[in-house]
Order: structure tokens, then C-alpha cells, then sequence
């Protein structure tokens, strides 16, 4: 019965069998493909066709069932074997000829290998050869790709330089920046150039070029169009005083410095009356004004007042070390600088553009002050750290960095390690007192974090614009961002004394 159905399924059997099947099926070895000749009498005729595979394959396995035919089952037996061997061959040839390591060849057939013919890789014609030079091109090209293309390297500089710890990279807070920033700041430059604060075209321009509008935007995220404007006004003031009394006419100018203070203060207690001939005085009046007007709680204007009179009795006092040639110890330092940085009246002006009414309650918490102290800390350590360059070309020693240099016997690069470590370890308290604060019911505690949220802008805005503005890096400002190293400025001339026209007729 199986011997019924299976043939069925046998093709038809040749009324002669080939000679080669009766000897037993050995194949020919490939041979490399010719481009045929245009004549067709040259053309070799076609061999003729061997068995197919699948035919020979369903006579072998009916041969196996039955038991029938042994010469034949035994012809189709060596025809598997010495096609597996042939192949076999054929592989080891191939990766020999690419200078690969392969095992011996078995000892079980003494046949020799088939020549191997390599072929182009993705040839439209097979019919026509490649030839050896293509073959060889194209392996060539395979065992040794072409390289990626190496990114470019920022050059270290070629002097003496030091390096500067990654603030950014440390920080856990995120840098944000406010929507109105570029409108904003163009019409805040203007307001100050109108007031004629510059005393020439070359220091507006430097002025200018400080992006003074960026840093506004960076460290007051959330603050509306209307108190965004103000506070740009506000810090464009600020840096304009400041740069009096650190680069301009006050800088070693005691007396000019107290007489300037006493204006400013004046000018910010009466904004709506008093009148000055001194410009900044004007300016300060102007932008308070305007915040009082726009509306800023009794609380945050008695703060902003009282911080703003600490910061110009500490510059007063740094103007005086400066004459005298004089570092105070780390600690001292430390405590001054928290009221020269500023940062204390900028921290209440956050108050205003969020236009929040904090209890006096929260300010006297412990937590709190600790932490404002260590915001306060990271802003203007790190801003020694990143002005340190140019101040030690102007000869200016108020800085952490030649504070403990003096104190610690610190070489530069090991004062830049050290204030970049106070600085890590501030943030480090900063964020674990945050975790520890009491509550003062929800809407207060609301207004807290907000609050908070001001002095964690100003952490990271300092970090992102001192590394974006020219102020403190020129036109080094991106090499230095990429590599964090500074090339070490030549020391300047000194300066004589400045004179400050509007400020000696105000009285």
C-alpha cells in the first residue's frame, strides 16, 4: 500500500538512465562567467540540466521507505555527501582568500576544492565578470571602513591659565528664563541711555555688551511685562552703580563713594521728590517709583530699603580696603561680601515681581535665613570666581580668590579649587535645610516656595550668564564655557583717580 501511494508523488523515470547517475553524481566545479561574444555561433551550447533537487530528494526518501533499488539509494546517498562536501570546500576557499583562519580541511574526502569565483557585491549583471581590480577595491573596502570623522577639540590656552569647577553640571536647579526678555531689555538700554549715565560711547558699549537684560531674564522667570520691566531697569541700575565704585571714578574714592550712597539712599526713600544732579541717583528714583506704584507690600519696600542701605555701607567700606591695599580674613570677607554681592536687595525685588505679601514671620525663621545666606553665598562666590581674571589684571584684591590666597597660602589653581568647594557646599545646605522647612499654612507656604524658587533662579542664572555674557571672558566667553579654562590676563597700568562730573555738583 505505501509502495501505491508513493509513487503517486514519483516523477516519471527516464526511459535510460544518465550515466553519471549510475556512476554516482559528482558536480562540475563553477567556473568564472565570460562576457559572451556579440557572434551567436560562438556561444557554447548549454550543458544539459542535471535532475533537479527536489525531484532526486522525493526518489531518495521513497528509495528509504521501500527498501528497494540499493544501487540507486546508494548513488543518491553519495550525491548528498559530495555535494555537502563540495559547498563545505567552497566556504573554507572563500574565507582563505580573505585572509581569514580556517580549520584543516577533513580527511574523509580526497577530492580537491572547487575553484571559488568571487563576484561583486550587488551586481545588476551577473552575467559579466567583475574583474580582479573591482574585487579587490571592494574587499578592501570592506575590511578597513572608512573611519568616523573625529569632532573638533577646543585648544587649551598656551599660557598660564587656571580651571574653574562646573557650577552648571553641580547645580540641581534648572535654568528658566523670562518670555519678555528680548523686548524688554532693548527698551530698558534705552531708558538708561536717555538718562546719559554713560559717560562715553566706548563704556555704553561695554555696557551694553554685558547683557545685563539676560541675566534679569534668567533670575526673574516668573515676574509679568509690567514688573519684568521694572526690575530690568532696576538691575541696569545696579550694575551702573556698581561699576563706579569697582572699575570707574570710586573705586579707591572714599569720600565720592559716601557721598554717592547718601544719593542713592535719598533717592530711594523720597523717589517722588527728591531731585539730584548725580544720574544714577536719578535712575534709582526712577525704577522705584515705578515699583511702588505698581504695587509691592509694605514689608517687601522696608526689606528692599534696608538691605539697599547694608549694600552701600559695605561698598563704601570695600572702596576703603581697596586704598588701603587691605584683604580682610575668609570669615570677615565672607560676611561683607554677602552685602556688597547685593544679592539681599535682589532677593526682595523677587518678592516684588512676584508681587507677594510674605509674613515677617517667615524672614526671621532660622531655615530661611540659612538658607537666603547660602543663595546669597553661591552668587557671589561663584561671581569671584568668574570675574577673578580681570580683577587681578586691574589689581583688585577684593575676591575669595586672593582672600585665601593670603589667609591659606593658596597657589591660584588651589584658591579656584577651594572657593569652588564652598560654593558645592553651599547648595549641598541649601538643599537639605529646604527639606526641613516648619509650615505656615498654605497660602503662605505657597508663597515661601515661590519665593525660594527666586533664589534658586538667581543661582543659576548667575552660573548661565556669567558663561554667556562678555563681561567677565570677553570674547573667550564660549572657549571658556566649552573647556572651563581661563587664560590668565597681564596685569594693566594703574589707574589714576577718575573724575564723576555729575556727582561732584550734586550736593
Amino acid at each position: 500500500m505505501l509502495t501505491w501511494i508513493a509513487s503517486f508523488f514519483r516523477p516519471a523515470e527516464p526511459a535510460s538512465k544518465p550515466a553519471d547517475l549510475e556512476a554516482g553524481f559528482k558536480p562540475k566545479p563553477l567556473q568564472t562567467a565570460t562576457v559572451a561574444s556579440p557572434t551567436t555561433a560562438s556561444r557554447p551550447k548549454a550543458a544539459p540540466a542535471p535532475l533537479p533537487f527536489a525531484s532526486r530528494t522525493v526518489n531518495f526518501v521513497y528509495n528509504v521507505f521501500t527498501a528497494s533499488r540499493p544501487t540507486y539509494l546508494w548513488t543518491n546517498a553519495k550525491y548528498y555527501f559530495n555535494s555537502g562536501s563540495t559547498y563545505l570546500s567552497g566556504a573554507l576557499s572563500g574565507l582563505n582568500a580573505r585572509g581569514l583562519s580556517a580549520p584543516a580541511s577533513s580527511s574523509r574526502s580526497s577530492e580537491p576544492a572547487p575553484e571559488m569565483v568571487e563576484l561583486p557585491l550587488h551586481n545588476p549583471r551577473p552575467t559579466v565578470a567583475a574583474s580582479s581590480s573591482q574585487v579587490t577595491k571592494l574587499d578592501t573596502r570592506m575590511r578597513s571602513p572608512t573611519p568616523l570623522p573625529t569632532p573638533p577639540v577646543t585648544p587649551r590656552p598656551t599660557g598660564p591659565y587656571y580651571t574653574i569647577t562646573d557650577f552648571i553640571g553641580y547645580s540641581p536647579y534648572k535654568l528658566r528664563v523670562n518670555p519678555y526678555y528680548q523686548p524688554v531689555a532693548a527698551i530698558s538700554e534705552q531708558w538708561l541711555d536717555d538718562h546719559h549715565v554713560h559717560p562715553s560711547a566706548r563704556k555704553r558699549a561695554g555696557f551694553e555688551a554685558c547683557n545685563f537684560g539676560l541675566l534679569t531674564a534668567m533670575c526673574y522667570p516668573d515676574a509679568d511685562y509690567e514688573r519684568f520691566r521694572v526690575l530690568c531697569d532696576y538691575i541696569n541700575c545696579l550694575f551702573a552703580f556698581d561699576d563706579l565704585t569697582d572699575e570707574g571714578g570710586l573705586r579707591k574714592n572714599g569720600d565720592g563713594t559716601k557721598k554717592a550712597s547718601d544719593i542713592i539712599m535719598n533717592a530711594l526713600t523720597h523717589p517722588f521728590t527728591y531731585e539730584t544732579e548725580f544720574r544714577c541717583g536719578q535712575v534709582f528714583s526712577s525704577f522705584w517709583g515705578r515699583a511702588v506704584e505698581l504695587g509691592c507690600s509694605p514689608g517687601t519696600q522696608r526689606r528692599f530699603l534696608e538691605y539697599t542701605d547694608l549694600y552701600v555701607q559695605a561698598v563704601h567700606e570695600q572702596v576703603v580696603h581697596r586704598a588701603m591695599n587691605y584683604i580682610p580674613p575668609l570669615e570677615e570677607f565672607i560676611r561683607l561680601r554677602r552685602d556688597t554681592g547685593a544679592l539681599k536687595m535682589c532677593f526682595a525685588m523677587g518678592e516684588f515681581g512676584l508681587n507677594v505679601d510674605i509674613p515677617d514671620v517667615v524672614f526671621e525663621c532660622p531655615q530661611i535665613k540659612i538658607m537666603e545666606d547660602c543663595a546669597n553665598d553661591v552668587v557671589v562666590l561663584s561671581n569671584d570666581i568668574y570675574s577673578y581674571n580681570i580683577e587681578q589684571a586691574q589689581g583688585d584684591t577684593c575676591n575669595i580668590i586672593e582672600a585665601s590666597m593670603k589667609e591659606k597660602g593658596f597657589d591660584v589653581q588651589a584658591a579656584m579649587d577651594y572657593a569652588g568647594e564652598l560654593v558645592k557646599g553651599r547648595i549641598d545646605l541649601y538643599t537639605t535645610t529646604k527639606a526641613q522647612l516648619p509650615s505656615w499654612g498654605p497660602k503662605v507656604d505657597a508663597d515661601v516656595q515661590r519665593y525660594l524658587r527666586v533664589c534658586e533662579d538667581w543661582m543659576t542664572g548667575g552660573f548661565h550668564w556669567s558663561l554667556e555674557s562678555k563681561r567677565y571672558f570677553g570674547e573667550q566667553v564660549t572657549t571658556v564655557k566649552k573647556t572651563l579654562c581661563v587664560e590668565i590676563l597681564p596685569k594693566e597700568a594703574p589707574r589714576g583717580q577718575i573724575a564723576i562730573p555729575d556727582l561732584d555738583r550734586a550736593s
